[in-house]
């Protein structure tokens, strides 16, 4: 993971630090299953359209913001990936006939 981004994990993190909470009680606000939450939180498990709206809507904050983190850091995770860079060397890149 870049320095300058943080994982979906951390962001998390940081916003129930920043207000106190514990997976336990957020996962109790924003009605969702805590091992969820604390799969999300060690990076373990992809935060969803449906936790994202939650969370949103709990922090107040836009979805985009949780689901941007999750894709940069799947994107991230894809760049490292050495078997799918080899896959990619094999694929040809499509050319407009017309």
């Amino acid at each position: 993971m870049s320095k300058t981004k943080k994982t979906p994990g951390s962001l998390l993190l940081d916003f129930i630090d920043d207000y106190n909470l514990n997976c336990n009680r957020l996962s109790k606000e924003i009605r969702c299953s805590q091992t969820a939450l604390r799969l999300i939180s060690l990076d373990k498990s992809r935060i969803t359209t449906s936790i994202a709206v939650r969370l949103a809507k709990y922090f107040g904050t836009k979805p985009e913001l949780w689901l941007l983190a999750q894709m940069d850091f799947d994107l991230i995770k894809a760049a490292n990936n050495k078997t799918l860079a080899k896959t990619l060397k094999g694929i040809p890149t499509a050319v407009k006939t017309r």
